[in-house]
């Protein structure tokens, strides 16, 4: 598994927390997620599942696009703006994938925030 993040401290929390709970199949990036999907191209010919979580702007086209050609079979996209989320599904569309489900999340209660969690499978 390897994971991206543009935050550092998220990364560093991260390593931390796989190294508490004893993880040693996972590695952990800091960086533009288009540019270090780029990288991975290189690395690997293909990805099993890619989960996306982004900001709640959604993911940059490039991203996408980047994500797409590595080829995972399955695509999971947590997201917390169901505008995005829709644009986003669309683009993915295009891009070869059909979206199987969408389930919404209540992590927030009493608030109006909802995240949505939809698994995608390519065409």
């Amino acid at each position: 598994m390897i994971g991206i993040e543009v935050v550092e401290a998220a990364v560093a929390d991260a390593v931390r927390n796989a190294r508490l709970n004893g993880i040693r199949n996972c590695r952990f990036e800091t960086g533009d997620a288009a540019e270090l999907l780029a990288e991975l191209q290189t690395e690997h010919d293909r990805v099993d599942v890619i989960i996306l979580n982004p900001p709640r702007k959604g993911c940059d086209q490039k991203v996408l696009e980047r994500v797409t050609a590595l080829g995972p079979a399955k695509l999971i996209y947590v997201s917390c703006s169901p505008v995005s989320l829709a644009r986003d599904l669309d683009i993915l569309a295009g891009l070869g994938y059909r979206t199987d489900t969408i389930q919404p999340v209540d992590m927030f209660p009493q608030t109006p925030h909802v995240e949505n969690v939809a698994l995608l499978t390519r065409k």
